[in-house]
């Protein structure tokens, strides 16, 4: 008998009168991009509330999605069958150009994830959108259906993406799987005293982010092979962080970016900081840490350090903080360090039980057989896991010994990472066993012993 393989999931139709087409971002001969694709990113950020953007911001953009690869989904209308409904001429006199401009959109693109035990492809989703006016006709399921049946076709393994609503994903499989935490650190020198309890190591420098490309670089990939849930970068994250784009505003240079690095003890670069100063009229004076990579505890210790003794700054915000944060336990106090929001961030979407389980990390060894539901139909059936030494071999099911539990794709998207134990999707009613099924063994084989954190947003 034959481990199950993925199956490509039954593509939802899309009703009369709209048509699907998937493009690569380009640019013209004149690096300029083209009519089609700045029409499709105008279409994603509308979709998001954003400005509309200009034709000078567009073209700073699209060479760096293109640089990733991006590849674009849109669902437009038929003029045809527009022109016969009562809406058509209103479309045709005031609306956006039907032939560029989508009701729906879908990006997706190919990075690596951090598995634990190692990295692996994954398919990045992001950019998806459906016009208010062309809602309850099936888009947003069409474009998924077929973005996932293409994954399976290309041999991905999963499919990751991060949502703007939590509710939408779980009945296409997808699983959220990593979390972060939003900051606010006291600084000051009285009430709840920012210190630390271990002497200060190395030396932090402030830096020129001009001259931080490499660094950026090579720092972020130790970071990235280090740290479970970590999500290779897209080409926007250096442009940032040497100061070359300003978030709010990519036509210009982010000149409020300050930018440090810690200097080990042995010479090499531990880590860096991109910040910005809130402004005198916030109360307390406030820094804003806009990302923070290390390659170790030490560094972000040490990056933490100098940021709280920056003179008149009260106060230290950061948004993606890491679930598992050692400042937490460095603080001599722990009530200087406030956590004033937590949400999810990654969401994955197995495609192959097989290759992401056995390129998973595990807690300890053990034998069990999984059997598995998928709506999609993807990667339904049971498998046999014996986790030795760490590493896991994924086998038929037919006569395996040891318990057998069930549960979902979306279940086990949540899982795969460690961010939950499974007790706690056991006590949620989202995996089930036998009668006498030692759920501490399981757990003990499954579970891990830090959380994962992704510091990549998409």
């Amino acid at each position: 008998m034959s481990i199950p393989a993925p199956k490509l999931p039954q593509i939802a139709p899309l009703p009369d009168g709209l048509t699907s087409r998937t493009f690569p971002l380009t640019l013209g001969e004149d690096g300029k991009p083209d009519p089609a694709g700045a029409a499709f990113i105008r279409t994603v950020e509308h979709g998001f509330y954003e400005d509309w953007y200009s034709d000078e911001k567009l073209e700073r953009l699209q060479p760096a999605l293109a640089e990733d690869n991006q590849q674009c989904t849109g669902v437009f209308v038929d003029p045809g069958f527009a022109a016969l409904e009562p809406w058509g001429d209103a479309l045709e006199q005031i609306g956006f150009d039907a032939a560029l401009h989508p009701v729906g959109t879908f990006v997706d693109y190919d990075k690596t994830l951090n598995a634990g035990g190692e990295l692996l492809l994954a398919r990045l989703v992001t950019g998806v959108t459906v016009n208010p006016g062309f809602r309850r006709r099936g888009i947003l399921k069409h474009m998924m259906t077929t973005a996932l049946a293409r994954a399976v076709q290309d041999e991905m393994p999963l499919v990751a993406l991060t949502v703007s609503e939590g509710s939408i994903y779980g009945r296409f499989g997808f699983g959220a799987t990593t979390r972060e935490q939003r900051l606010e650190v006291n600084v000051t020198k009285a009430g709840e005293a920012f210190a630390l309890r271990t002497p200060a190591t190395g030396r932090v420098l402030t830096v020129d982010p001009a001259k931080l490309g490499d660094v950026v670089d090579a720092t972020f990939a130790q970071f990235h092979q280090r740290t479970r849930g970590s999500v290779e970068r897209q080409a926007f994250y250096r442009k940032a962080a040497t100061a070359q784009w300003n978030p709010e505003d990519i036509t210009s240079q982010w000149r409020k970016a300050r930018t440090i690095v810690h200097i080990t003890e042995e010479g090499t670069i531990g880590g860096y900081a991109v910040f910005t100063f809130t402004g005198w009229d916030n109360e307390p004076h406030t820094m804003q840490l806009r990302d923070m990579v290390t390659v170790d505890a030490a560094s972000r210790i040490e990056l933490w350090r100098h940021l709280a003794d920056m003179d008149l700054v009260g106060r230290i915000t950061q948004n993606n903080a890491p679930v598992d944060d050692p400042l937490a336990a460095a603080l001599v106090n722990p009530r200087a360090r406030k956590v004033t929001a937590q949400r999810d961030v990654l969401w994955v979407r197995i495609l192959d039980v097989v290759r992401v389980l056995q390129a998973r990390e595990w807690g300890a060894d053990g034998q069990f057989v999984l059997e598995l539901s998928d709506p999609l139909g993807i990667c339904a059936g049971n498998f046999a896991i014996t986790v030795t030494s760490g590493a896991a071999r994924v086998q038929p099911a037919a006569d395996a010994a040891g318990p057998r539990f069930r549960t979902d794709v979306e279940t086990l998207g949540a899982l795969y990472l460690g961010d939950v134990s499974v007790l706690t999707m056991r006590d949620a009613g989202r995996i089930s066993g036998p009668e006498d099924a030692d759920w501490n063994s399981l757990a003990a084989t499954f579970d891990l012993p830090t959380a994962p954190y992704c510091a990549t947003h998409f």
